[in-house]
Order: structure tokens, then sequence, then C-alpha cells
């Protein structure tokens, strides 16, 4: 068998056990409709189209070899506000956009601002991982989300003793996480906030003080995990849904935000400034 096939067949064995929208197709049609399709790319983005989910995709093995990198976390003080932009990150460079971006944080934490502007416009995604550690003191202790899966089962993800869990795996334990802060925070979202950009979105969702400003978000408020193909492609596969800490699930739809508005800095600011 080629390589191309047995990316065919294993696509299709991952996304008949994984997918969250599994049950929506007839698999021995649409098996032999991607096995008739003579490119396995081609093939197996038939069979994702099928399924219509969005987020669902293939990462070709070019691109599976050489992630994207983003710049770092950075950050700026505008009057008495603090206000930290968090961009996309891959995994793979989840440790130095730690290590940037907590030291940004502590930087504007000695700044003692009064509350928090946090930018995930054009954050795209990626891990959820890096980009939640650099803002668990803004968070605090708890659980701020939940994945929810194609039979109702769920996994908690938060903040416990200052680190970021996922389930039962805690995170960049090794990184010295500064104490919780109590400001105001505001969210700044845009089309282009996405998947990971909008996890960090949703832990906030929910909380007595957090607001966000701007557009709707991109709608790919969904879990994904990503499984290797024999040719070195992977296959990212919608598993679950997004939901906030109050239990409203979210997924593939635009999330608005609670203040829409083309100035969402300016906008988010004097909401922070007008917070006791």
């Amino acid at each position: 068998m080629s390589s191309g096939r047995a990316d065919v067949g294993r696509a299709l064995d991952l996304l008949r056990r994984h997918s969250i929208e599994r049950d929506r197709v007839d698999w021995a049609v649409l098996s032999a409709e991607a096995h008739a399709i003579e490119d396995a790319d081609d093939a197996i983005r038939h069979v994702i189209a099928t399924l219509g989910n969005p987020h669902t995709h293939l990462i070709t093995a070019e691109r599976a070899a050489a992630p994207p990198r983003s710049g770092p976390p950075t950050g700026q003080l505008v009057g008495t506000t603090a206000c930290l932009r968090l961009p996309q990150t891959h995994a793979r460079h989840g440790h130095a956009y730690v290590r940037a971006g907590l030291k940004v944080l502590r930087g504007l934490i000695g700044e003692r601002p009064a509350g928090w502007v946090v930018d995930l416009r054009g954050n795209r995604g990626g891990d959820m991982h890096p980009m939640l550690t650099v803002v668990a003191p803004l968070l605090g202790e708890g659980e701020h989300g939940r994945f929810v899966g194609h039979e109702g089962e769920s996994t908690g993800w938060g903040v416990r003793r200052r680190h970021v869990y996922n389930g039962t795996r805690k995170t960049f334990r090794l990184h010295r996480v500064p104490r919780p802060q109590h400001g105001p925070v505001a969210l700044l979202t845009d089309g282009t906030t996405a998947s990971s950009g909008e996890a960090v979105l949703v832990s906030f969702l929910g909380a007595p003080r957090a607001r966000s400003f701007g557009a709707p978000t991109a709608g790919f408020a969904t879990a994904n995990q990503t499984f290797a193909l024999p040719g070195g492609a992977r296959l990212a596969i919608t598993t679950a849904v997004m939901a906030d800490r109050t239990g409203r699930t979210y997924g593939n739809a635009p999330i608005a935000p609670h203040v829409p508005a083309d100035d969402a800095l300016t906008k988010a600011i004097e909401w922070i400034e007008n917070q006791d």
C-alpha cells in the first residue's frame, strides 16, 4: 500500500473514532468516496468537508515539520492600565513563549496597574497552555473552562497553585508564576481571534470583573487533537466544544464581545478607569 493510501485509511479510522461529528455520516459510503479520489490529500479533505467541521483540518508533512513561529507576548503601561498582547504560539515554542510572557507580566505587575487589557486580536491559536500560563495571575485560582465531548463527557482546565492544569495534566511546572492579581480585566478580540485564542477568552468569560471589547471572534471555540499519519502529515480532529466557568458552551460560531467597538482599546481603558 502506498503512503498516500495508508494516510487515507488511517485518516478515515481516526475521524470515525474521534470526530465530534462522527454520527452525521454514512461511513461506508464516505469511505468508498474517499478511496475513489486519486490524490490522498484531496480524499482526506473530502472526508473532512463532508463531516462539516471547519476546525478539523489536514496539516501537510511540510507544515508539520516546520510549524510557523510567532512573536512573544509584549506589554506596555497606558496611563494606569497594563496592556498585555498575547500572540498565537505553537506548542514547540511554548517554553520560550512562557519565559518571555512572564517577564513582561512581572514588569507590568511592578507598575501596580489599576487594571489589565489582554489583547487577543490576531491570535489565531496554537497551544492554549503557554497563553494561559502567562495570564494565570489574572485568572486566579480555580476552574475556568471545560472541554465537552461527543457523549457529554468533559475535562476541566484552570489554575491550581499558580499553574495551569488541563484535566490531570499540570503544565509548565518549572516556571515561576506570579501571585494572583485582582484588578479588572478587559479582553480585546477580532475576527482573527481563533481556537486557543478563543480558549483564553472563554477562560475569562463569566468572571465578575472581566469584559470583552472589539469584534466577534473567528468561531473555532472547539478542542482539536492532533494525530500523525503514515506519510508524515498530521490530522487535527475536533473532539470537543469549549464551555466557560458558568457552563455555557461555545463551538464553531463567533463569540460576540460584550462591547462591540472599532476603538476597542480606548473603550476597554475607559471601562477599567471607571471600575472601583
